[in-house]
């Protein structure tokens, strides 16, 4: 086919779809066009690329028939999913392959060398302590050895099918005290909002204070406890109780006292209470005087009751108040009505197809029609449209009075024929020469079946007509905020009272809403309206603010995410505007990449949201989806234990049973997760140390697991505590395990100022890095609360002040459990000595989110950075990352990469918090270091024969004299490889050096973990002393920035109030010299003075 051809053929295509996917406009750039796809096709799609990315296949070509909206909307799937789509010519039809995405070839190596002075600490430290062979087995290294960091009555359980989650546990306890008996009951929630507002409201109930008989304990907060006979938690805190008895071994602990535990709202299924359910199930039989309840008003009893061996189901019809419903094409409809109605509608916009019937045809039917009225005889009209035309006679209107076939069987009351004339299509919208219509004719001459059979056809015709008009103009999976702010003024104009409760997916939908209704001048009078967000973000204090009833003549709008969905009674709701979406992260095992997206919510989900609106009086509930989307929602949303990372569970189960294989254990579950996500899951607590190759769970590990955050940020503690930096460690890991503090506002001005401020906060803390930012927004802060000037300052760096407060305390509770483990002295100070050390700060960070680490690779054709991971992946950096800018042309070398997870999202795969570090943190603190020579042709190697033994032993002690070989000379070039991927170049004897530091680290770690509260021995001490000067040396190489030495964060920020435009400005004072070297306090005496 010739190149004009191929172009004719293009621009046909374009043409003929309306240019569907861009359109071109001037100097090549483009317009977005919606492209529409059928549910059933995108379905399909989805799962044709599902099973190619599972596959082996490199490639697959989807079939040649489909359409350009078809093949727009593979192209958005293979972006969402990490892989590459191209159309292609295949003769007369254009084709789409998708390919995996594959590893670039050529090996670029980051070239690293020990500066002067670091040389001048490493020869002080290995003239006193020099490397001794049998150091680690005498040492007792054990488990960390050879391989660096890493190798370190009758029981009844009933299930309630019920939505009296308050009533049943106070059923429970006046029944065992009426019997004189004592118990103890701990009622689990999936919230902390559900736990602390159902325990206060059945305190008051029954006429107490909260922390009397009925208490509750959440994360930071709790009334009551071991003398409440009636405490509510959430699920994560008697996981851990459960946890802490396989541990401990102790049969007279907590949970001995526990007479009944109640899981409520259980079609949840959250990790934590899946877990928990295998865990209770086993332990049962050791605890014959435990009862166990699960508890839900929408959940699949048969299915738990089977788990747990057959179990009695109890149905607890409830008294809940009738709540009237409706969907989005009935919104539409309430919202047009005031100014359309479907009488009005005229034949004008009906296709008319009469005109190419004969005279003779039309005679015929004129006839037919006046028989029809006139005799009762129908047979000549019903053959006439039977037998041709289609269309064009059942909607033949009569030459002289403009009757139809439809209005003759109408005005005689003939239900069968209108039904047939009806499903062929025929128009009901249609008027004879008076003005009649149909409906006209059946309520005229009082047919009362017929009317209302015409009628309700009328009404869906234009319900579909307006869903379907609606739909071709919006993307029904995004919130459409103007349809809402109708609905809402609609709502408060029809009625006097009620509150409104909106669900929405996220913060950002919240927040846009909230905005949108403030300026608007219907809802901005605060004497009318009073708007409530109700986000999980909020404090506690502030979302009980939603409980309490407005003033009269004041309506009440909460706008919250799924928070509300369960357990939660906002009494004066009377409205509900369901979205029908949610966020839900979900976990691709196969690619290793976590999404966070919003997505359809699950019948059960909607049939929770729809009782809100009758807890204490008859409402209404507005669904915005269709009728067709409500009954395609699945049942009940997939477990989290199946959509997530499971490190920290994994390492839960072997605390809780060393001996036991995880994957054994998890299959006990009642939706195991796949073998993939475990072993992904046991290989990052594998490269950590927390588990040994045979998957042992290592002292590390013990000690990993007892603390309140994730595996990874709790070895960064231990390491942090080693360096001597720990304040800023404290913070990384209470921010990981809640939220980033930073805000992103609506507006676009302001977004430039948010992404502009971090970037500012994370020069301040010496690095181009979103995780450093965060440690000087806390620092920042802490200083400015101080001075009064904390609301200010978050308002200036667009901060959550709430955030920061809830980081503040997870701190002080962190700090607090690493002081009962033995790792902290009563006194701390000491050992954040080191805070302000970029170079060590670097280290604690790489710690943290190892094993997340990428390289930059050089744009091409002026496009942004994208960073290649180990997996082979090409991630692009978020937008609102501070490296998002990041200029290559900046760094010799190829810039290394730190960050939290993988994340997909409608642009495709990307990294939202990351960080640029230098080489020596990673070499210190990888899993494996592999060397091989510079230049691997100087070392060729030589064919052997596989199956001769001799010529395989010989090739085994080639490789040998070969290492040696390499290793024999200091100065020699060696190339390092990280993990089998990441290569470096270095000299030999600084990759020796690096050896021994890693193996010595492994010791001190695992002697501090296995003797937390004694002093490390001297040549230990001298080692991390040794690091930590190297790391505040060369810990930033590579790292092209214009750096000065910081002495401390808090003598260099200052939060000042500007009086003259209130704003809060950041001021750099000036450096005091940096004349003093990192020290660490573990053995003082020990200490290397640096000249």
């Amino acid at each position: 086919m010739g190149k004009t051809e191929k172009n004719r053929k293009r621009r046909m295509a374009t043409e003929a779809s309306g240019g569907a996917g861009k359109k071109r406009l001037k100097k090549g750039r483009y317009r977005k066009v919606k492209t529409i796809v059928t549910k059933a096709t995108r379905m399909r799609l989805t799962q044709i690329l599902e099973e190619f990315r599972k596959s082996d296949a490199e490639v697959y070509t989807l079939e040649a028939n489909l359409s350009n909206q078809d093949r727009a909307a593979v192209h958005i799937l293979c972006r969402k999913m990490g892989m590459r789509s191209k159309s292609t010519w295949r003769g007369d039809n254009r084709q789409v392959s998708v390919y995996k995405t594959k590893k670039e070839g050529k090996e670029n190596l980051v070239s690293f060398r020990f500066s002067a002075e670091a040389k001048d600490v490493l020869q002080d430290m290995f003239s006193r302590y020099p490397p001794d062979d049998r150091e680690m087995a005498e040492n007792e290294v054990g488990e960390c050895s050879g391989g660096g960091i890493t190798c370190f009555k009758d029981r009844k359980i009933p299930i309630l099918e019920t939505d009296h989650r308050g009533e049943v546990p106070q059923f429970i306890l006046d029944h065992v005290w009426g019997k004189g008996e004592t118990c103890k009951i701990v009622c689990t929630q999936p919230r902390r909002i559900s736990a602390t507002s159902v325990a206060e409201r059945i305190a008051t109930e029954r006429g107490e204070n909260v922390g009397d008989t009925v208490g509750y304990k959440i994360r930071l907060e709790s009334k009551g406890g071991k003398h409440s006979s009636l405490l509510f938690c959430t699920n994560g805190i008697l996981l851990r109780v459960l946890v802490g008895r396989g541990a401990s071994k102790n049969t007279g602990n907590y949970v001995s006292d526990i007479t009944h535990i109640i899981v409520d709202e259980i079609h949840e299924r959250d990790h934590y209470s899946d877990f928990m359910l295998a865990i209770i199930r086993d332990m049962l039989p050791s605890y014959p005087h435990l009862r166990l309840v699960l508890m839900s008003a929408t959940f699949d009893a048969e299915r738990f009751s089977d788990y747990f061996g057959g179990c009695p189901i109890i149905r607890v019809p409830g008294f809940t108040y009738p709540v009237k419903s409706f969907y989005l094409e009935d919104v539409l409809s309430i919202l047009r009505s005031t100014e359309n109605n479907y009488r009005k509608c005229t034949s004008d916009d009906v296709t008319m197809e009469d005109s190419i019937l004969t005279e003779e045809y039309r005679v015929a039917l004129d006839e037919a029609i006046d028989l029809a009225l006139s005799n009762d005889e129908f047979d000549p009209l019903l053959d006439l449209i039977s037998s041709e035309g289609g269309r064009k006679t059942f909607n033949y209107q009569h030459s002289v009075t403009g009757v139809t076939p439809l209005m003759v069987f109408a005005g005689k009351g003939r239900i069968g024929d209108i039904c047939m004339l009806l499903s062929f299509g025929a128009d009901c919208r249609l008027q004879a020469s008076d003005g009649n219509t149909a409906l006209d004719w059946a309520e005229g001459f009082n047919h009362g079946e017929a009317a209302e059979i015409i009628k309700k056809h009328i009404e869906k015709t234009m319900e579909e007509t307006l869903l379907n008009k609606y739909l071709s103009t919006v993307d029904p999976e995004l919130i459409d905020h103007v349809l809402l702010e109708q609905l809402l003024r609609r709502i408060c104009t029809d009625s006097k009272d009620g509150a409104i409760l909106v669900f929405f997916p996220g913060w950002d939908d919240i927040n846009r809403t909230r905005e949108r209704l403030q300026s608007s001048p219907f809802f901005k009078d605060e004497s009318k309206f009073v708007i409530i967000s109700l986000h999980s973000m909020i404090p506690s204090v502030e979302q009980k603010k939603v409980f309490g009833r407005s003033p009269p003549g004041c309506r009440k709008i909460v706008l919250s995410t799924n928070i509300a969905e369960t357990s939660v009674t906002i009494e004066d709701v009377v409205y509900v505007i369901d979205s029908g979406r949610m966020k839900e992260k979900s976990y691709d095992p196969y690619n290793n990449v976590s999404t966070l997206q919003s997505s359809w919510i699950s019948k059960a989900s909607a049939k929770q949201r729809e009782g809100r609106a009758g807890r204490c009086q008859p409402g209404i509930c507005y669904h915005l989806y269709s009728k067709v989307r409500a009954a395609s929602l699945p049942d009940f949303q997939v477990p989290e234990i199946k959509r997530i990372p499971l490190e920290e569970l994994c390492l839960q189960v072997k605390l809780l049973d060393p001996s036991c294989m995880i994957e054994h254990f998890l299959q006990k579950t009642l939706d195991p997760p796949v073998h993939e996500t475990i072993h992904n899951a046991i290989t990052i607590l594998q490269e950590i140390g927390a588990l040994t190759l045979e998957e042992k769970l290592t002292e590390l590990g013990k000690r990993v697991g007892s603390l309140p955050v994730h595996p990874l940020k709790s070895k960064m503690l231990l390491i942090a505590i080693l360096l001597n930096c720990l304040d800023p460690a404290l913070t990384l890991a209470c921010a990981a395990d809640y939220r980033d503090p930073f805000t992103l506002p609506t507006q676009p001005d302001e977004k430039k100022r948010a992404i502009d401020a971090k970037s500012e906060l994370a020069s301040l803390s010496g690095g181009l890095s979103d995780q450093l930012a965060v440690i000087a927004a806390f620092e920042g802060w802490k200083i400015a609360k101080e001075k009064g000037e904390g609301s200010q300052f978050c308002s200036r760096y667009c901060i959550s002040s709430s955030t920061m407060r809830m980081i503040s305390r997870m701190r002080k509770q962190l700090e607090t459990e690493l002081r009962r483990s033995g790792f902290l002295p009563e006194d701390a100070s000491n050992c954040s000595v080191n805070a302000q050390d970029p170079g060590i700060i670097h280290a604690v960070l790489v710690a943290g989110l190892y094993p997340m680490v990428g390289r930059l690779l050089r744009p091409k054709n002026g496009m942004k950075p994208i960073v290649e991971t180990s997996s082979g992946n090409k991630v692009r950096l978020h937008p609102r990352s501070t490296l998002f800018k990041l200029l290559f042309k900046k760094f010799g070398e190829q810039p290394l990469i730190m960050f939290d997870e993988i994340t997909r999202g409608d642009r495709g795969l990307h990294i939202r918090n990351s960080s640029v570090v230098g080489p020596l943190p990673l070499l210190l603190l990888a899993m494996e270091i592999v060397v091989a020579p510079a230049n691997e042709n100087d070392y060729e190697d030589t064919d052997v024969n596989d199956g001769n033994e001799d010529k395989i032993e010989s090739r085994d002690e080639l490789i040998a004299r070969r290492e040696e070989k390499i290793m024999s000379l200091p100065d020699n070039a060696v190339k390092v490889v990280v993990d089998r991927w990441l290569p470096f170049e270095s000299t030999a004897l600084d990759i020796s050096q690096i050896y021994c530091l890693r193996e010595r680290l492994s010791a001190a770690i695992l002697y501090k973990v296995t003797h937390p509260r004694k002093v490390l021995p001297e040549h230990l001490s001298a080692s991390l002393n040794a690091m930590a000067c190297i790391l505040s040396k060369d810990g930033m190489s590579k790292i092209s920035l214009p750096l000065e030495p910081v002495d401390s964060l808090s003598t260099m920020i200052s939060a000042n109030i500007d009086q003259s435009n209130g704003a809060t400005k950041m001021v750099l004072n000036e450096y005091p010299e940096h004349d003093k070297s990192p020290t660490n306090n573990v053995n003082d005496q020990n200490s290397v003075s640096i000249s």
